[in-house]
C-alpha cells in the first residue's frame, strides 16, 4: 500500500496500480528520487510563508538532485525543464500530488474540443507528472479577448475554471489559449 492524499489534502491508502507510469521520460534513478522526497512530503503545509516555501523549494531541489532546471514553482509544485519538449511537475506537498492526480484526470476524461485548450499530460507517477512545455505567453489582447470566451466553453461543459491568470496560461502555435496549470479546476458536470 502507498500513502496518497484525498481533494482535501487528507492522506489515504491506494495501491501502486492506480498511477502507473509509463516510465518513458525519467529513469528509474530519477524516479527513486522523487519516490523518496514525495515520503518525505505527506504532512507539509500548504500554507506556508513565502520564506518557508522558497526554504522548502530548496530543500525539495536538494533531496530531488535532479539534473533539470527549475523553471518554476507554485505553492504545491515545481516545475523542472526536461530540455526535450517537455516539464516535469513535482509535489511539494499533498495538495501538488492531488493536483498532479486531477490534471491527469481532466486532460484525459475531457472531450476533444475541451482537451485542446489544456496542456498536454504525456505521463504520471506518484507525486510528478510531465507535460508539454508551453512558452509562448499570451498578449493582453489574446488575453483580454480570448479569455471570457474559454472560461464559458469550460462551464458548459462541467468545468469550473479557477486560476485563470496569465501566469498559468500559454498559447498554441495556431494562438489558442491553452492551459498549463489546470490543477484548480472543479468538474461540475457529469
Amino acid at each position: 500500500m502507498e500513502v496518497i492524499c484525498d481533494n482535501q489534502g487528507e492522506v489515504n491508502d491506494i495501491t501502486k496500480k492506480q498511477f502507473y507510469s509509463l516510465n518513458t521520460y525519467l529513469s528509474e534513478q530519477e524516479i527513486t528520487s522523487i519516490n523518496s522526497w514525495i515520503l518525505k512530503i505527506k504532512n507539509e503545509n500548504v500554507h506556508k510563508k513565502i520564506q518557508q516555501r522558497n526554504k522548502h523549494v530548496n530543500r525539495a531541489i536538494k533531496t530531488l538532485g535532479l539534473k533539470y532546471n527549475k523553471i518554476g514553482n507554485g505553492k504545491t509544485r515545481i516545475v523542472f525543464d526536461l530540455e526535450n519538449g517537455y516539464v516535469l511537475k513535482v509535489a511539494l506537498n499533498c495538495h501538488g500530488i492531488w493536483g498532479n492526480e486531477k490534471e491527469y484526470k481532466l486532460f484525459f476524461n475531457s472531450p476533444s474540443h475541451i482537451q485542446k485548450h489544456l496542456c498536454p499530460v504525456k505521463d504520471i507517477g506518484y507525486g510528478w507528472i510531465i507535460m508539454k512545455k508551453m512558452t509562448q505567453k499570451p498578449s493582453k489582447k489574446d488575453y483580454s479577448e480570448k479569455l471570457s470566451i474559454l472560461i464559458k466553453k469550460f462551464k458548459e461543459n462541467g468545468i469550473e475554471a479557477k486560476d485563470m491568470r496569465k501566469n498559468n496560461l500559454a498559447l498554441s502555435e495556431n494562438r489558442e489559449i491553452i492551459v498549463i496549470d489546470y490543477a484548480m479546476f472543479d468538474v461540475t458536470g457529469d
